[in-house]
C-alpha cells in the first residue's frame, strides 16, 4: 500500500500543522508493514528543517509550487511525483493536484477563514475558502483533529465526503526531554531577569489574541510576571510587532526559535497563556500541560472540548478577564494542582500512534472500498 503525504509544511515550517505533519509521519513509518510512506516535498524554498522519519522516503525537488498544475496536465501529477502513490493526504490547506485514480485523503485542521474573516483578512479568506470548496469536492474521505472542527465543517458544508475525527497526539513533547534550568536561563538572557515568567506561545495573528494579552498584563498590578513571547510573525497587526520588538520592563519577543529552546522555555515557566478565539486542535496548552506547566487558554470550542478542567478559561477578547486568569494561575496552588491531575485523565488517547493507528485503517479501508462518490 503506497501513501503519500504532503510533508512541505513539516520542511518549511514550525506552525502547529507543521508539528502535526512531521508527527504523523513518524508515527505512520513507525506503525505499519504494509504501508510504504512516501512524503512529497516539492518546493521552489530551501528547506528549513530537514527531518524525514525513518522508513518514509521523501521525494524532493525545488520545483515551484505553481508549476505543478501544469506538470499533472503533461502526467506528472503529485501522487506520480511522490512514489506512484495509492493514496495521496492532503495535510494543509495548499493541495497539490493529482489524477482521477489516487485516493484522497484530506486533513481539515479548522475553518478559521469560514468562521471569521477577520482572521485572515476578507481578501484571503475568500481564495482560502474557494480553494477548501474546491478541494472538499475531489477528497474521498476528511479528517478532523477535533469534533469542534467537524462540527463546523458540517455547518458550512453538510453534503461532503465521509468524516473521521482523529486528534493528534502530544507525547513527543517527552522525546524532547525539556530542561526547565535551560529554560529559565534562557528566559533571563530575553527577559533581563530571573523572576517567574508567563509564557506565550504562537504565530502572531488575529485570533490568537496577542494584542488583549498585552493589554492585560499591563493591567496587572506591579511587580507582575514577567511576559514572553515566542512565536513567528505573523500578519493583520504591525503596531503588535513593533511594540514587541521594543519590548521593555519584564517584556520580551523571542520571534521563531528552535523547538529544544521553545520546550525549555515551556518547561521553566510559571504558566502558559494561549488565549485563541479559534483552534482546530491547539498544541501549545497541551505540550505545556505534559511538562506540568498550568495553561490560561481562550474559551473556544476545540479548547473547552480536548482540555475541559484541565485548562483555565477565558474569553480572549476581554482584557480584564485574562488578566484575572493570569492573576489566579499564578497564586491558586489548587487550582493549579487540580488542572494538572486533569490532564493526567485526559492525556491518555492523545498519542501518536493512537492517531498512526486509526489513519492506517482509513486507508486501508479506502483501498478496500474504493472511491467514495455522494449520491446525486
Amino acid at each position: 500500500m503506497k501513501v503519500a503525504l504532503d510533508y512541505r509544511p513539516a520542511l518549511f515550517s514550525r506552525s502547529g500543522i507543521a508539528r502535526a505533519v512531521r508527527e504523523l509521519s513518524r508515527a505512520l513509518a513507525s506503525q505499519a508493514s504494509d504501508i510504504s510512506l512516501h512524503l512529497f516535498g516539492h518546493g521552489l524554498h530551501a528547506a528549513r528543517l530537514t527531518e524525514v522519519p525513518q522508513d518514509a522516503r521523501l521525494h524532493r525537488s525545488r520545483l515551484p509550487g505553481r508549476s505543478l498544475p501544469l506538470w499533472k496536465a503533461l502526467g506528472l501529477d503529485a501522487s506520480r511525483l511522490a512514489g506512484r502513490s495509492q493514496i495521496f493526504h492532503w495535510t494543509d490547506y495548499v493541495y497539490p493536484p493529482v489524477n482521477e485514480e489516487t485516493l484522497v485523503v484530506q486533513t481539515v485542521h479548522d475553518l478559521a477563514f469560514l468562521e471569521d474573516p477577520r482572521f485572515h483578512g476578507v481578501e484571503q479568506s475568500r481564495i482560502l475558502a474557494r480553494r477548501f470548496a474546491k478541494a472538499l469536492d475531489r477528497a474521498d474521505c476528511i479528517v478532523c483533529p477535533s469534533e469542534s472542527t467537524s462540527q463546523d465543517l458540517r455547518r458550512h458544508f453538510p453534503d461532503r465526503a465521509p468524516i473521521h475525527v482523529i486528534p493528534f497526539g502530544v507525547d513527543h513533547v517527552q522525546r524532547h526531554r525539556a530542561d526547565p534550568d535551560a529554560g529559565r536561563q534562557l528566559a533571563r538572557h530575553y527577559l533581563g531577569t530571573a523572576r517567574p515568567y508567563l509564557l506565550c506561545l504562537g504565530t502572531l495573528e488575529p485570533r490568537k489574541n496577542h494584542r488583549t494579552l498585552l493589554e492585560a498584563w499591563e493591567s496587572l498590578p506591579t511587580p507582575r510576571m514577567p511576559l514572553l513571547f515566542v512565536g513567528a510573525s505573523g500578519w493583520s497587526d504591525v503596531r503588535l510587532q513593533q511594540d514587541l520588538r521594543r519590548g521593555g520592563q519584564d517584556l520580551a519577543w523571542t520571534g521563531e526559535i528552535c523547538d529544544a529552546d521553545v520546550f525549555d522555555l515551556m518547561a521553566g515557566s510559571r504558566a502558559l497563556a494561549y488565549p485563541s478565539s479559534l483552534e482546530g486542535f491547539g498544541f501549545p496548552p497541551m505540550e505545556a500541560l505534559e511538562l506540568g506547566i498550568p495553561p490560561v487558554v481562550g474559551d473556544c470550542r476545540a479548547l473547552r472540548e480536548l482540555l475541559g478542567e484541565a485548562a483555565l478559561h477565558a474569553d480572549g477578547t476581554d482584557p480584564r478577564q485574562l488578566a484575572e486568569a493570569i492573576q489566579r494561575i499564578d497564586r491558586d496552588d489548587a487550582l493549579r494542582s487540580r488542572i494538572l491531575k486533569s490532564w493526567q485523565i485526559r492525556r491518555s488517547g492523545l498519542t501518536w500512534q493512537i492517531c498512526a493507528e486509526r489513519h492506517i485503517g482509513i486507508y486501508r479501508d479506502l483501498l478496500g472500498q474504493g472511491r467514495y462518490r455522494r449520491s446525486g
